[in-house]
């Protein structure tokens, strides 16, 4: 699973990735073609990394000149493969092979000066390479073809600063031309054995910025390194940072949530706008950032590594395709159906209001069936629905919203015994100013006055 793949998810995905403070964007493409971790090791190393860059992000300064630097950061692959190939590259890509390395050391001289030098790999066989570049040693950023590379270049060029003659002048810079494009093949052949360690170079810079903008974003957000779990996921203090964003903006405060899932299928049940879908909007938001070792919007994590990850939410109609919303619906959440008959013990599945289009009998019917078949499959599964699902019938945990508690809503999860029908609807309606003789009307139907 690439990131770039998942990347538009409705979970919240993009936010966090757009908000991450990435110096290049060279690193930004090289985070977005990167893949999420296979194994609990991968996972493991991914957050010891994070973890020991949290320092770093803690030192404004530093942060601050490795930011700068890294602005600089170019993707030069396209030259470093004309060198490995044999070409004869110009001034322009010869300045940016020189520029990469430079920017290597100045990195790797922030970072030691800070008593960082750990987090950067040393690359002293780049000292050769930038000593065919600098052969005078000015360790200055820029490129030319000095005459210390050929006394018969630096003959040629006096001879051209005291020629008056047009003809002969314009010979004699023929000749320095010529001599100019022999220095230029004897430099390629003395850069071509170190082109692998100059990707090398690039790319660690690249994870290095990653790495940083990664725990700068935790720091500024308050994220959590979580723990690695082997059974079930469960959050403490789960928050959505987009919508937190919104509410803060506008003075409001998000209620966190503390949900844990995995054991058995979870599902949650109540009216619209109780804030179940934002529930799964969190927890398929933080099962990706775990993916991917960033930080976790929560007080505390226990997550499990999923090979497969299922998120369906939200209107699936699909016009593209000729499909219904309830078809396009059906054939997503069919995708996670069959996902589970190979492997189900690897999956996690969040899935939102699934059947809500239909009529009641039919969509209690395949909600509490699909509950019941990717359960027995072992999968993780975290479910919303505002159908009367039986946990006797599919063998769930039922969890409510707590709703409205003095005149005011309470987005935290509750148990939701069988029995226990929640009637949100109406105190949400009221809330919002609806009509009162609609909503009396309704409440002498369901025999509430």
């Amino acid at each position: 699973m690439k990131l770039r793949d998942i990347i538009d998810s409705p979970c919240g995905l993009r936010y966090m990735i757009e908000t991450l403070p990435v110096a290049s964007g060279y690193s930004l493409r090289y985070l977005m073609d990167s893949s999420s971790c296979s194994c609990e090791e991968e996972v493991r190393d991914a957050y010891a990394v994070l973890g020991s860059f949290m320092p770093v992000a803690s030192d404004g300064n530093l942060t601050a000149m490795l930011h700068t630097e890294l602005c600089g950061l170019k993707n030069i692959s396209g030259t470093l493969d004309r060198t490995e190939s044999g070409a004869t590259v110009d001034d322009i890509e010869l300045f940016e092979i020189k520029h990469l390395i430079m920017l290597g050391r100045r990195v790797s001289s922030h970072l030691a000066s800070a008593g960082h030098s750990g987090l950067f790999p040393e690359m002293p066989s780049l000292e050769v390479p930038l000593s065919v570049l600098d052969p005078d040693g000015n360790n200055i950023a820029s490129f030319y073809i000095y005459d210390s590379y050929s006394e018969e270049l630096a003959r040629l060029r006096l001879l051209i600063s005291r020629e008056s003659n047009p003809d002969t002048r314009e010979r004699l810079m023929q000749q320095e031309q010529d001599e100019e494009s022999r220095i230029r093949v004897r430099i390629c052949d003395a850069l071509r054995p170190f082109v692998p360690e100059l990707r090398k170079l690039m790319e660690s810079l690249a994870v290095l910025d990653i790495s940083l903008a990664k725990a700068v974003q935790m720091r500024e957000m308050g994220l959590c390194i979580p723990e690695i779990s082997s059974w079930t996921t469960s959050y403490k203090g789960m928050y959505h940072p987009y919508i937190k964003s919104i509410l803060e903006k506008d003075g409001k405060e998000f209620t966190p949530i503390d949900v844990s899932f995995g054991d058995r299928p979870v599902v949650i049940i109540g009216a619209n706008m109780g804030g179940k879908t934002v529930v799964l909007k969190m927890t398929a938001l933080c099962q990706y950032l775990f993916s991917f070792g960033m930080g976790i919007p929560a007080e505390s994590a226990r997550i499990e590594l999923k090979r497969q990850v299922f998120f369906i939410s939200g209107d699936a109609q699909d016009m593209t395709a000729g499909l219904s919303s309830f078809a396009a619906e059906m054939t997503a959440i069919d995708s996670a159906v069959r996902a589970s008959a190979t492997d189900g013990a690897g999956m996690v599945a969040m899935i939102d209001e699934p059947a809500r289009s239909t009529n009641p009998i039919e969509g209690t019917a395949l909600v509490e069936s699909l509950v019941a078949l990717l359960g027995r499959r072992g999968a993780a599964l975290l479910l919303t629905t505002h159908y009367n699902v039986s946990s006797g019938d599919c063998d769930c945990r039922r969890l409510r919203v707590t709703g409205i508690v003095n005149g005011k809503m309470n987005y935290r999860l509750c148990p939701a015994p069988d029995g226990d029908v929640p009637h949100e609807a109406l105190n949400v309606a009221e809330s919002l100013n609806i009509s009162p003789e609609w909503i009396g009307e309704a409440k002498k139907l369901l025999k509430y006055e």
